[in-house]
């Protein structure tokens, strides 16, 4: 993606109108409307000072139009003030004198526009320096967020591959591991996708992708997941931490909530709240007691508590014949 390097108006406008008509249009409008100031300015100041304003013309239009506008503006500014303001208000016989101070005046507006070019030049080259490396660090952020998601597909592949083979107890937890680092995986490639910098990730499209391949993996019909979340950005590490909880507990309520062939569903939201974001997992199961999850190895309970301390969250847990909840109260990170 291109970017304008300066605020040079040839640069802003091209590809619409040519460079060199720019840099014309430029040098007349700021000459001239300093010109017309000047004149306004002679039954003040008379014929003093006549080539200042011309110094200001000759750097505002090397500023906004570059060295040959500043040049041209030079031209016409000169032209203008000697024959508007110095020549006919002075004495015919000190004119010749006069011709002097123009030149000096013209000298040191050429110095001035060719020491802002040399300062144009460089800021110019500073810049392509600095886009090249930046276009160099995509790339290479890119390769390794390609060789990421193929290392995350390929640990994925052998343990899925392990668990065919293995009995159904090995199987269930092989399976439960790949859940978890899909969802590790799901975060590290919305962070590449969708965050706002290498730093956050944009939490709607982030967790509303994760419950979608859950969804797609383990729902069964008549089970239901709602996603609603505000548009808001976290830290990476927060992103990760939320994955995992997200995981492990609507996973959980999609394989123990709703036993023999009960309907519901689970809502997952995401919103900004007093003291900062809180996150809610909710069923309208049967309830955590009467639910086979105590059955487990514990693993995922471990989890959820790693996690929340991790995100140094408030962990409340709402349970009873209506269906569980949890919420966690999370602090945005400074």
């Amino acid at each position: 993606m291109k970017r304008i390097l300066h605020s040079r108006l040839p640069e802003r406008f091209q590809g619409r109108v040519p460079p060199l008509v720019v840099e014309i249009a430029v040098a007349l409008v700021v000459t001239g409307m300093l010109a017309i100031l000047r004149i306004a300015m002679i039954p003040w100041v008379g014929d003093r000072a006549p080539y200042a304003l011309v110094f200001v013309a000759a750097v505002g239009s090397s500023f906004l139009g570059g060295w040959r506008s500043g040049l041209l503006a030079i031209l016409i500014g000169q032209f203008m003030v000697w024959n508007l303001v110095v020549y006919p208000a002075a004495n015919p016989i000190l004119r010749s004198q006069l011709i002097g101070g123009l030149v000096v005046a013209t000298i040191s507006q050429l110095v001035a526009v060719a020491i802002i070019a040399l300062y144009q030049r460089e800021v110019d080259r500073a810049w392509r320096r600095r886009e090249e490396q930046v276009d160099l660090l995509h790339q290479a952020l890119a390769e390794i967020d390609h060789r990421t998601a193929n290392n995350y597909q390929t640990v994925l592949a052998l343990i899925l591959a392990q668990a065919r083979r293995a009995e159904p107890p090995i199987q269930q937890a092989l399976q439960q591991v790949a859940d978890r680092i899909r969802a590790i995986a799901l975060a590290s490639k919305q962070l590449a996708l969708s965050s706002e910098s290498l730093e956050v990730v944009r939490v709607t499209h982030h967790l509303g992708e994760l419950c979608s391949q859950i969804r797609q993996g383990l729902s069964r019909p008549g089970v239901r997941v709602e996603c609603q979340f505000e548009d808001v950005t976290v830290g990476a590490e927060q992103a990760i931490a939320m994955s995992i909880l997200v995981n492990e507990l609507v996973t959980n309520a999609l394989k123990h909530a709703f036993p023999d062939g009960r309907q519901g569903k689970i809502r997952v939201s995401l919103g900004k709240s007093a003291d900062g974001l809180t996150l809610e997992i909710a069923d309208d199961g049967v309830g955590m007691k009467k639910s086979a999850r105590t059955r487990g190895t514990g693993l995922g309970t471990r989890l959820v508590d790693t996690f929340t301390r991790q995100l140094d969250a408030r962990h409340e847990i709402e349970t009873g014949d209506g269906g569980t909840c949890h919420r966690f109260h999370c602090p945005l990170a400074a």
